[in-house]
């Protein structure tokens, strides 16, 4: 019975290690290429024509809120009491008006740059899966987190970084 235990163990570690003598395995640097890829610039365009508007509005509204408290400063000591109520009234309201609407804009560009990020990281992936089936590589992993790699194991970054090109 040992025997046979024995001589399966045998035969199933021969057949592993064939197994990883035939596994091909390259490495890639997914930072870099995310940092380098070219749809970047279109990513920052359509985000920064996105938000434009509201940027503006934001800077429009800071500038009114300036001129008022600078107003309100300067005028403070000619006006009534109802009058300085009312316009520290209305500069608060303008203020907090403001704080919400820079607030939400920042919210819904952060949002939309992690949704842009998502669909890169998907782009990515499929260029990834692509170099690697035309390479015949059955395992890419990480280049950052391999311990160690030999100079024999092949990085595939630049062609990764090509193939988002197309």
């Amino acid at each position: 019975m040992n025997k046979v235990i024995l001589v399966i163990a045998s035969v199933l570690s021969l057949m592993s290690f064939s197994a990883i003598a035939e596994t091909r395995i390259a490495t890639v640097n997914t930072a870099y290429v995310q940092a380098k890829a070219p749809q970047n610039d279109t990513i920052g365009q359509r985000l920064k024509s996105q938000f434009s508007g509201r940027e503006n509005e934001i800077k429009r509204l800071a500038e009114t809120i300036k001129k008022e408290q600078e107003n309100f400063t300067k005028n403070s000591a000619t006006m009534s009491e109802s009058q300085l109520t009312n316009s520290r009234r209305e500069i608060e309201k303008k203020m907090a008006d403001f704080q919400l609407k820079q607030k939400n804009a920042k919210d819904d560009f952060d949002k939309a740059r992690r949704d842009e990020a998502m669909k890169l990281n998907s782009q990515i992936k499929k260029a990834i899966d692509a170099v690697a089936v035309k390479g015949g590589f059955n395992l890419v992993i990480e280049r950052q987190a391999a311990v160690f790699t030999d100079v024999s194991v092949p990085d595939l970054t630049e062609q990764v970084l090509a193939e988002l090109k197309k």
